[in-house]
């Protein structure tokens, strides 16, 4: 994998091209075909072109590349069944993998591909797709054997109960940061990789646990849960993420960064709320970063709620500079907008308030703080 195309033009794309440093692999071109084609993909995410244009043309996109990206699995997902169905984008995504293939061109999916019908194509058509992850094959084995669920259901209740007393108790000098937010597609992946970015340019041992389905891709640990599921069943989640805690600090790690999946907030999915509580408590941040909006202040204050309940206080609320309102659409908030809500959030909830961009700052703090805590000093939030 060197050269790389990549399909479509969603945040998971996005977040690969802005922080394509991070890569070991060059993306040449992305294939979209619904936005900015003839654009580059650079000036759009970041306001000066990188030499990545964007085209609708498949014979275009897959030239001169000798991988195919997908970070679309070919059916609907994310909140894209409109455009999909518009656009006939099913259609259009087997044309696509119909192209690559013929031209002996690797294709990797970042997600598990389950939809049926789209199985039975790839079959049918006999094509190969990759679906790549980094889950470590030491770590699930370690955790098949540490956490056998093969009793009865009154007896795994009480192993897991056991379990997890044992794992939450167990001391860790790795200090890990907890990056969460109000609710989805507001810039958790964008500010754990600009904060990733920012400890290494600093010299620091940091890992990135991640938990978009791109880990693979930028040699991190994974920790899509999406992913985890089609490997091992979701009560082990929480001790995988433990067993990564664990294992970045025996490779001599000092730090280590999460983003939560979606909102911090419960759903109505009561099972995805309990492992998601449970997931908190295994990371057990030392410092948290919540990331809110600019009309949400009942849901901040829950937020604030649930972390200083499962966790610590956060350490600072972040501020986007755009938010997502459907596929592919975003609001844009003028800096007048972001300087008036930042003073307003910290006025109502005392707490520190930063831009979303300034990871540098945020950074500082940190070791700042880390440096009072060692040194037996009190950190308030």
């Amino acid at each position: 994998m060197k050269r790389v195309a990549v399909y479509p033009f969603n945040k998971i794309t996005q977040g690969l091209i802005r922080f394509r440093d991070l890569l070991d692999f060059q993306i040449v071109s992305v294939i979209d075909f619904v936005f900015h084609s003839g654009d580059d993909a650079g000036a759009i995410i970041e306001g000066q072109g990188a030499n990545i244009p964007i085209y609708s043309s498949i014979a275009k996109g897959l030239d001169q590349v000798d991988t195919l990206i997908l970070s679309d699995p070919g059916t609907y997902f994310g909140g894209n069944q409109g455009v999909m169905e518009e656009h006939d984008l099913v259609t259009l995504w087997r044309d696509l993998v119909l192209a690559a293939s013929a031209r002996q061109i690797q294709v990797v999916s970042v997600h598990e591909i389950y939809d049926e019908a789209t199985l039975n194509w790839i079959n049918t058509n006999r094509v190969q797709i990759n679906v790549n992850y980094s889950f470590s094959h030491s770590l699930l084995t370690e955790i098949d054997h540490k956490y056998d669920t093969s009793g009865t259901r009154i007896e795994n209740y009480l192993k897991q109960f056991k379990n997890e007393e044992k794992m939450f108790a167990a001391t860790k000098s790795i200090k890990r940061i907890g990056v969460f937010a109000t609710r989805g597609c507001i810039g958790k992946f964008t500010t754990q990789m600009n904060l990733y970015r920012e400890f290494k340019k600093s010299g620091i041992e940091i890992g990135a646990l991640i938990t978009e389905p791109t880990g693979f891709l930028f040699n991190q640990p994974e920790g899509d849960i999406f992913k985890f599921l089609a490997h091992r069943p979701l009560e082990k989640y929480p001790y995988y993420i433990d067993a990564v805690v664990h294992e970045s600090e025996q490779n001599g790690l000092d730090w280590i960064i999460m983003a939560g999946q979606s909102s911090i907030l419960p759903t109505s999915n009561i099972v995805f709320n309990s492992v998601r509580f449970a997931m908190l408590k295994a990371f057990h941040p030392n410092y948290n970063l919540l990331i809110v909006g600019y009309d949400d202040d009942d849901q901040i204050e829950e937020a604030i709620q649930m972390l200083t309940i499962y966790s610590i206080r956060p350490m600072a609320l972040l501020l986007p500079d755009k938010i997502e309102i459907s596929y592919g659409q975003y609001k844009i908030f003028s800096r007048e907008i972001r300087e008036k809500r930042k003073e307003k959030l910290r006025e109502k909830f005392d707490v520190q308030v930063e831009f979303i961009e300034n990871m540098a700052k945020i950074k500082e703090m940190l070791l700042e703080y880390d440096l009072a805590s060692d040194q037996g000093e009190y950190v308030g939030f």
